[in-house]
């Protein structure tokens, strides 16, 4: 953000102190979104302990401009949701300070690339699908966190895709991020009618695209099959016989051609979405990767109710790992 440090109003009730937030670039960009970026701030030594770094998740300085402060909410609003979760495959919270102005800053834990950059540089480099034991740790890392959200938390993640998985060393640790749009889930497992779904439209289920009055926890599992789907074609859902030009001194980010495509649709150019893409005709299923592809078409059923909840999924990994 191309502003000046602002005073610290607060952080959070869990913090001790108020801490000042650099300005924007002063600070190594980690990654961004729709109408937020992510930096990397290193903390200096305390009592002669050095500290980790942490992440810090801001409006961009053109939504602000154009004083689009629907992003600002979302970051308070995930804030609000993160602080409740505490789980090992959960990105962590650390804290949130507020201007004076109502500018919200999110304070996280800072983790590796996410599974989205690594696929797409595989795919530059011709390397293939992810092997599949890496892939399995996806899934069960995944599943863990989903499970959580859906019969502990009641929350629905609402935007799971492979840019908001984030993947911890040499997939050591495996965590999901971005709760900006997440919806809470009634003791049924619902979302309230009332409420909007906002995920992106790539990795949405056909509930989601179809405006479905009855949205549940399988929303999430229809997107995590598209997860799944990237692993194994290394391209987005839906993008698999799309041309775009590879310019490489004004290449497009994930996120230019997210919203790309969106465009797409809004001028009418009909695609597949809430469906199951198919996979590369190249693509040979071999041995190790067979219960990876049978778990993507689980997952991707159009009914709601013919895909596996997360526990499901767990437990189904349970079982094949005592089969081995």
């Amino acid at each position: 953000m191309e502003t000046p440090p602002r005073k610290s109003r607060k952080l959070s009730e869990d913090m001790s102190s108020t801490i000042r937030i650099p300005a924007s670039p002063m600070m190594k960009t980690l990654g961004f979104g729709s109408g937020v970026k992510v930096y990397r701030l290193d903390r200096s030594p305390r009592h002669g302990q050095n500290r980790t770094p942490w992440a810090i998740k801001r409006i961009t300085q053109d939504a602000l401009e154009k004083k689009d402060l629907i992003f600002n909410e979302r970051i308070l609003h995930e804030a609000k949701i993160l602080k409740k979760l505490k789980h090992p495959n959960i990105v962590q919270f650390c804290g949130l300070v507020t201007t004076d102005e109502g500018l919200n800053t999110l304070v996280l834990e800072i983790c590796g690339c996410s599974l989205g950059s690594m696929l797409d540089a595989r795919r530059e480099e011709n390397l293939g699908p992810l092997p599949a034991k890496l892939t399995n740790k996806v899934i069960a890392d995944v599943a863990r966190a989903l499970d959580f959200l859906h019969t502990e938390a009641r929350v629905l993640h609402g935007d799971l895709k492979s840019f908001n998985v984030l993947i911890n060393g040499g997939f050591e640790n495996c965590k999901l991020c971005d709760f900006g749009v997440a919806l809470p889930l009634d003791k049924h497992g619902q979302v309230n009618s009332s409420r909007v779904y906002e995920g992106t439209d790539l990795w949405s289920a056909p509930e989601v695209i179809q405006q479905s009055k009855v949205l549940n926890s399988k929303a999430d599992i229809f997107s995590f099959g598209l997860v799944i789907y990237e692993t194994l074609a290394l391209v987005l859902p839906h993008t698999l016989n799309m041309d775009f030009a590879e310019d490489k001194e004004n290449q497009q980010t994930d996120g230019d051609l997210i919203e790309e495509l969106s465009d797409f649709k809004k001028s009418s150019l009909l695609l597949p979405y809430g469906t199951r893409p198919a996979l590369p005709v190249a693509f040979q299923v071999s041995e190790e990767h067979e219960s990876i592809v049978a778990l993507f078409f689980l997952c991707t059923n159009t009914p709601m109710e013919d895909r596996p909840t997360a526990r499901n999924i767990l437990l189904s990994i349970e079982e094949g790992g005592n089969r081995a």
